[in-house]
């Protein structure tokens, strides 16, 4: 159990001194840490088995010193230390013989007793160094003699949330060589489909497999547009409206942000209707695309609106690996509000839970400091695989709609140098369209993690001095001979 045992002996003048220093050292570390024999044992407790097991577990032994304290003497008029029987006596003998730390408590202008007046079998706690505790000046002394005991007696709290943390997962090579042999189905399979079982078309004609191909195009260019005036004209409002959002809560973050999938899927949407009564394959295709993007994106919004209310509630938790900007801003947010209610001086635990949420969230800023400084294929393997096989997989498939369109027509003209080009045109148009968009955002990702390391640091430099200044005393670090 470990913490700190009040000895003393009763005295209208240490009683009371014994009370107000119990009351302030289970402010600070909490009553589990501080044993005092009328405050902690619960009614019905044998006294003598709760002394011995509290004095063998405590870590630090106060001996609270008034003045008289040796000449004490019991109704007989013997002197109380001279009892074997004599609990004040007992307590420091088990202490001394256990090897705990032993402090005497000068009360007033009390002196440490010397060597030859005290019994052989606690004549060591003449031989400590006392701390003084008078009358004037009260606060600040007992305010230093807390600093002291934070070298001595080890935190109650421990962050359990460690083991919990496990690194995220990447897709690896696994989705390369899935994205690679999908790919190579789409452009055989699409236009093999078309070739075998499509009508032939006329050079004039405008089929299905051509406007989705156009429309794909189409998509990655309004994409791309959509990325340059978000990444670059309209960055800094951007980054600013992320930034109001993401220190509010995960909910209000989700009302806010939920227009944007919402369009994309009206647009799928709409793009089904319209193509259900051309061709209802590709309709079923874009449906169950659609499906498998809209499930996990709905799960996860979920998960992530438990997750904020759990993290609310179990402060502090570990940082995941590579906890994203929103939820390491949000986190920043919190501490900022929580610390910003504390009233000085905050209890040892309160202060050691904050330093453990910035020694995390210090960790993580510093994560998006390196990936400030992460080559482009780097980043998109690390940071954005699932974008860069989306990437590759659509132009797959815009590819073999080329080749829907144009295999059907070669098969029965013979076709020509503007057929044979326009696959190779499309992948062209593709590839540039998409090369840009992922640079367009590989830059502005850079700028966004240099920005949030600055602002991140900066914010916890601010509550790491508030919460420095609410903890009262200042802390201290004793010198152990091992330093030494």
């Amino acid at each position: 159990m470990g913490g700190v045992f009040i000895n003393y002996r009763r005295s209208p003048r240490a009683t009371d001194a014994v009370h107000r220093l119990y009351h302030r050292l289970s402010q600070h570390f909490g009553d589990a840490q501080v044993f005092l024999d009328t405050s902690s044992m619960l009614p019905g407790s044998r006294y003598p088995d709760d002394l011995r097991g509290r004095v063998h577990d405590c870590e630090v032994l106060l001996v609270t010193i008034p003045e008289g304290w040796l000449e004490a003497r019991d109704p007989s008029g013997a002197r109380s230390l001279n009892r074997a029987g004599d609990w004040v006596r007992f307590e420091i003998e088990l202490a001394l013989a256990a090897g705990k730390t032993v402090i005497p408590l000068l009360l007033d202008a009390a002196e440490l007793p010397s060597p030859e007046l005290l019994p052989s079998s606690i004549r060591d706690l003449s031989l400590r160094q006392a701390h003084r505790l008078p009358a004037d000046g009260w606060d600040a002394s007992v305010e230093k003699l807390i600093a002291s005991l934070e070298t001595l007696v080890a935190s109650d709290w421990v962050p359990a949330v460690l083991s919990e943390v496990r690194a995220p997962r990447r897709p690896g090579r696994l989705l390369g060589w899935a994205t690679g042999l999908l790919a190579a189905a789409l452009c055989v399979l699409i236009p093999w489909a078309a070739a075998a079982t499509g009508p032939r078309h006329k050079p004039g004609d405008s089929p299905v497999a051509l406007l989705l191909a156009l429309a794909s195009l189409g998509l990655m260019g309004s994409i791309l547009i959509a990325v340059l005036l978000s990444c670059g004209l309209m960055r800094r409002p951007v980054q600013a409206w992320e930034r109001d959002l993401q220190d509010a809560s995960q909910e209000t973050y989700l009302r806010a942000t939920y227009p944007v999938p919402a369009f994309l899927l009206l647009l799928v949407v709409g793009l089904v209707i319209h193509v259900w009564g051309q061709s209802p394959g590709f309709a079923v295709v874009l449906t169950l695309g659609m499906c498998a993007a809209v499930g996990p994106m709905a799960a996860r919004f979920v998960r992530s609106l438990k997750s904020d209310r759990e993290r609310w509630v179990q402060w502090p938790e570990a940082m995941p690996s590579g906890a994203p900007m929103s939820v390491v801003r949000r986190e920043i947010a919190r501490l900022d509000v929580r610390t910003q209610e504390w009233v000085a001086p905050i209890p040892r635990g309160q202060r050691d839970r904050a330093q453990f949420a910035l020694e995390e969230l210090a960790g993580a800023a510093a994560t998006h400091g390196r990936a400030a400084k992460r080559g482009r294929f780097r980043w998109l393997c690390e940071a954005q695989p699932w974008m860069f096989s989306g990437y590759l997989l659509w132009l797959a498939l815009t590819v073999a709609l080329t080749l829907a369109w144009t295999l059907p027509l070669e098969l029965e003209d013979g076709g020509g140098a503007r057929l044979h080009a326009a696959p190779v045109a499309a992948g062209v148009v593709g590839i540039w369209l998409a090369w840009t968009t992922m640079e367009c955002a590989y830059r502005y990702q850079r700028w966004q993690h240099r920005v949030f390391h600055a602002e991140a640091a900066r914010r916890l430099t601010l509550i790491r001095a508030r919460v420095d200044k609410l903890t009262m005393p200042s802390r201290t670090r004793l010198v152990t001979a091992k330093e030494r």
